[in-house]
């Protein structure tokens, strides 16, 4: 038997195994600009019944070819049988929660999430009467209760975590979460926009839709704001269903963009995962850092996730609250200060200020997001040059 191709081989050839030189197309694919398409027969049919549109050139919002070649590419990194392109992050979360949880539904979701996921719940679901339940994802046995109900009350729609949760890096232990939800009969959705199709494939694990940011890591040259979501071809459709009604379709370029740099994916990440834990260990040791929040550090719940890999992000805690924070930002010459993550650039952010400002302070206090938390996503960069940098700006705090 013929080995399978390895990941980063799968990524650059992706139908190899079905190309032949006289089929095989140019390095890479054409842009497809054109909004509209002859009505052929097929075409008329797939727009009367919804089957087969989103694999159908009809129109520039159901989607393109060039659409196609990168949601094809996501699909097979996530082993997931179809996925659609939205246009950015927050559009997959949004389309995913609102397609998936009805009207006067349940939602049960992690303690710590996105603060973009924390407005679609307040601001999108709880106006439709959708009830929200939390739970921790480090600890599978406070979901169990929500999912085996009293008497009277509805098991959730819908399970929702993160791989890796933003900004703290909580490890989410997705495995054993998704064995309660398949003995519950409740689908799980899991944002692994921080595992980058890296260190986790949450579908394999039993995870029912995987959304990706794929702005961050996926893309990972700050260039394209995209999302996708990964699923079985049912769920996919009915997301696509959303997005064609919503219009949050995806432009062919972002597309174009997306597939090119989903190519380098593991380059990239072998780089930066380094990077994260060079300069994790550091600011571990550091006296004017409190406390870093790095997956690298608690193997034993890797193990357990299961995680491949700790990842390209670390968060850090400073002694000195908000003013310690911004007089880090300011003294920092080689890492940025600015919101995004899984760029080839190392960027820091205060959660505070940006991913998490919809939370009422002492909400996200309460939630262990501190005021002096700086969230850094790793670069490709020297990763000794980067220390220098960081070691400098800490060294001009206050004491």
């Amino acid at each position: 038997m013929a080995r399978r191709p390895a990941l980063s081989t799968m990524l650059i050839h992706p139908g190899h195994a079905d190309e032949t030189a006289a089929t095989r197309h140019g390095s890479a694919p054409a842009i497809e600009r054109s909004t509209t398409f002859p009505l052929d027969q097929p075409r008329v049919d797939a727009m009367v019944t919804g089957q087969g549109l989103r694999q159908a050139d009809v129109y520039g919002r159901f989607g393109t070819s060039t659409g196609r070649v990168a949601a094809d590419l996501i699909a097979r990194l996530e082993g997931a049988e179809a996925c659609a392109l939205t246009a950015s992050g927050m559009a997959a979360i949004t389309t995913t929660l609102t397609t998936l949880v009805p009207a006067g539904g349940r939602v049960a979701c992690a303690e710590v999430v996105y603060g973009g996921t924390e407005s679609v719940l307040r601001h999108e679901l709880e106006p439709r009467g959708v009830r929200c339940d939390r739970f921790d994802a480090r600890r599978p046995e406070t979901l169990a209760p929500l999912l085996d109900p009293p008497p009277g009350q509805a098991k959730p729609d819908l399970v929702w975590c993160e791989s890796i949760a933003n900004p703290l890096m909580r490890i989410g232990q997705i495995s054993a979460i998704a064995r309660l939800c398949a003995d519950a009969g409740v689908p799980l959705g899991v944002d692994a926009t921080f595992a980058g199709g890296m260190a986790q494939n949450p579908l394999a694990l039993g995870a029912s839709v995987v959304v990706h940011s794929a702005t961050k890591v996926l893309n990972g040259h700050s260039d394209v704001v995209a999302g996708a979501i990964a699923s079985d071809a049912a769920r996919v459709d009915a997301c696509f269903a959303t997005i064609k009604r919503q219009g949050g379709c995806v432009d062919p370029q972002a597309a174009w963009l997306l597939q090119r740099g989903i190519r380098t994916l593991p380059l990239r990440w072998a780089a930066q995962t380094r990077n994260s834990e060079f300069l994790a260990e550091r600011l571990r040791d550091h006296p004017k850092v409190r406390a870093v929040h790095w997956p690298g550090f608690e193997m034993e719940a890797m193990v357990a996730a299961p995680l491949r890999s700790p990842g390209t992000m670390l968060a850090f805690e400073l002694e000195g609250g908000f003013p310690a924070v911004r007089a880090l930002f300011g003294a920092v010459q080689l890492c940025t200060h600015a919101v995004s993550l899984g760029g080839l650039e190392t960027l820091l952010s205060s959660p505070a200020w940006t991913s998490h400002t919809q939370l009422a302070p002492e909400v996200r206090r309460a939630r262990g997001i501190a005021d002096g938390l700086v969230r850094l996503s790793a670069g490709i960069e020297d990763c000794q040059d980067l220390w220098d940098d960081l070691e400098r700006a800490l060294a001009q705090l206050s004491a």
